[in-house]
């Protein structure tokens, strides 16, 4: 015979914080710094011809904004930015290689 479960007192439910997204801040700020380079050949633009930007604009976001949270940081600096985008180069060239 089984034992009678206890009632397990829970705290109520949290709301989740809300996460947000850097995408739209990432694009205005490439666009306000170098306005040329959104249509001239960039890093960003060679790396358009294996994806579509806004899914490329996307994937640096979520990597820029996991890397300030594991800065424990509460805004994404230029520095997360510049290490998102490498770190997308690096994972997209070893996808095209294998």
């Amino acid at each position: 015979m089984k034992a009678p479960l206890r009632h397990v007192h829970r705290s109520p439910a949290q709301t989740k914080k809300r996460v947000q997204s850097y995408s739209t801040f990432i694009y205005k700020v490439h666009k306000q710094v170098c306005p040329a380079a959104m249509r001239s050949t960039d890093l960003l633009v060679s790396l358009q011809l294996v994806l579509p930007r806004l899914v490329l604009f996307r994937l640096v976001s979520s990597e820029a904004s996991r890397l300030s949270k594991n800065n424990r940081l509460k805004a994404v600096t230029l520095q997360e930015i510049d290490a998102a985008v490498t770190i997308v180069q690096k994972r997209l060239s070893s996808k095209a290689a294998a």
